[in-house]
């Protein structure tokens, strides 16, 4: 399969790989396109995305799900996707107490739920604490995106005091994102984990609403006619453009190429770089959003029984992992090539790229000192057992099959043999939530469009990615202290301090920078996402 994809991608040529440059150039721009004309009300649009939308939970990142529900639920602020900049949306304005321990949020008048419950400072309360503290009676688990939340209370009718026991400079953020900080009605909260579950339970306040739901492949909003406060910074105000939109899932990437090109499709998600440039070929257009956060990367685990403990090892497999040759033969410019922990233009990125250079010379080398000699067939050997590692394939990410078969071909050079493992995406959160002794690398990414993702991910007692038998005190002390800093020059400095922590052992291999590729027929205008390209329709209009 790879070499049929190389010769795909190959075929196109310099003057295909120009174009793309292009478009990514020009990719995620949330203006509306100067020649459509002005914008108009009306229409259905049709919504393609190759992922089943499952367990509608608000804390659920699946890539489907989310595209949907960011276009139902709404967050207390907006954070601008080019800037970083954080606007007001639910609440008109904010205060920080001079301790930091304290955020006082004032909210806008008239703001109203679909089923018409008015925004209050005691629906936001109890969207926090549930979203914070979880609730053992409902079986709702605590959101890992809310460190060190003591209370939220109620001052008035439309202010609201959010309380930490430790300063957290990332909260604004989070009270912008689009899982960690969505408010939805009181019913909805009052539901119990299986009630949240299921989409037609949603009750937001955002520019759409459920209309319909076909089990797990699709799902029919409608608009909002009485929508009236979108984001500072949105295109217009009152209601959303389009008058319903239509998502369906379609896996089959042929498939959703093929309805874009005969006008069935709209929108497609998860545009394969081979097939870009037919997108692009028949009239429609490639938008690339950068998903802001962690790179798409290779996670070492640390509680494994394989090599992968090995600080050399883990140091020779970043030496031979070569990401310009992933984005030149199986990717396209639309993927930057990772520099950091952190996505291109996340907000206090640090730079590693002295950590991330390919070099097979090194790579040959720290194996020597480990003690692995290459055998006949070019696999390296100690002590009877080969240098080999399991990965599995993460269904959730379009390329990673072709990314992880280049990967094979890399190591296979420094003597690493690389098995890759094909599943359904149900057998994968099965053999993921495991976690076999022989899992040694796992494919993955947080997305937030924030620095402090990275204490969510690497903290010991939160996500804790590496699974260290015995937590790296050091990487614990780093990624918690740069919550403390509200001077962007010192968290800039104390992230970096992350990344040298983390490429100095060796715990990830990045391989490319998390992009969301969406395919758009010629009638879409005004397409738009948010900071980790969580799609939003609000501004999005279609014509003929």
């Amino acid at each position: 399969m790879r070499n049929i994809r190389f010769r795909q991608i190959l075929a196109t040529g310099t003057a295909a790989i120009a174009l793309a440059t292009v478009l990514a150039a020009c990719g995620g721009s949330s203006s509306p396109d100067e020649a459509a004309g002005d914008p108009v009300f009306g229409g259905t649009l049709n919504f393609y995305d190759p992922i089943e939308y499952t367990a509608w939970t608000p804390v659920n990142s699946i890539w489907s799900n989310s595209q949907v529900a960011n276009n139902l639920a709404e967050r207390l602020t907006w954070q601008d996707p080019k800037t970083g900049q954080i606007k007001p949306w639910l609440a008109k304005s904010w205060e920080v107490s001079p301790d930091k321990l304290k955020y006082t949020f004032r909210l806008r008048e008239g703001v109203t739920f679909s089923n018409g419950d008015p925004l209050d400072a005691a629906v936001v309360k109890a969207n926090y604490d549930q979203h914070a503290l979880g609730d053992k009676a409902l079986g709702i688990p605590p959101d890992r995106f809310f460190s060190d939340y003591q209370a939220s209370t109620v001052i008035d009718p439309l202010t609201v005091e959010v309380a930490f026991t430790k300063p957290n400079a990332g909260f604004l953020q989070v009270a912008s994102f689009y899982r960690a900080g969505s408010i939805l009605a009181k019913p909805f909260l009052e539901r119990d984990l299986n009630g949240q579950s299921q989409a037609k339970n949603w009750v937001g306040t955002g520019p759409f609403v459920v209309e319909s739901v076909n089990g797990n492949t699709g799902i029919t909003l409608k608009r909002r006619e009485d929508y009236n406060w979108a984001p500072t910074g949105a295109g217009h105000q009152g209601k959303a453009y389009l008058e319903r939109v239509v998502f369906k899932t379609v896996p089959e990437a042929g498939t959703r190429v093929g309805a874009l090109q005969s006008g069935e499709a709209h929108i497609a998600r998860n545009i394969s770089p081979y097939d870009e440039e037919t997108v692009t070929a028949n009239g429609g257009r490639i938008e690339a959003f950068a998903v802001q956060g962690q790179t798409n990367k290779l996670s070492a685990q640390l509680d494994s029984t394989t090599p992968i403990v090995d600080k050399q090892v883990r140091l020779a497999l970043q030496a031979a992992t070569d990401r310009k040759e992933i984005n030149t033969t199986v990717l396209s410019p639309s993927y930057p090539i990772p520099s950091s922990i952190l996505v291109k233009d996340t907000p206090n990125r640090g730079d590693a790229s002295k950590y991330l250079g390919y070099d097979l010379n090194k790579a040959n080398s720290l194996l020597e000192d480990a003690g692995w000699r290459k055998g006949g067939d070019g696999i390296r050997a100690k002590d009877g057992k080969r240098l080999q590692f399991e990965v599995w394939v993460a269904p959730f990410y379009q390329v990673s099959q072709p990314v992880l078969e280049l990967l094979q071909s890399q190591w296979k050079k420094a003597g690493v043999e690389l098995v890759i493992r094909t599943v359904s995406q149900t057998e994968y959160e099965s053999i993921r939530n495991t976690r076999p002794d022989n899992w040694t690398l796992v494919q993955g990414q947080t997305s937030r469009a924030e620095a402090d993702v990275l204490r969510t991910a690497f903290d010991s007692t939160a996500q804790n990615e590496f699974f260290a038998p015995v937590p790296d005190a050091k990487l614990d002390e780093l990624v918690r202290a740069q919550a403390f800093e509200f001077d962007p020059a010192a968290r800039t400095k104390a992230i970096q301090a992350i990344e040298d922590r983390v490429f100095g052992e060796g715990y990830a291999i990045p391989l490319y920078d998390e992009t969301q590729v969406f395919g758009l027929a010629p009638t879409v205008h005004g397409f738009t996402t948010e900071s980790t390209a969580r799609t939003w329709l609000y501004d999005t209009w279609i014509t003929g």
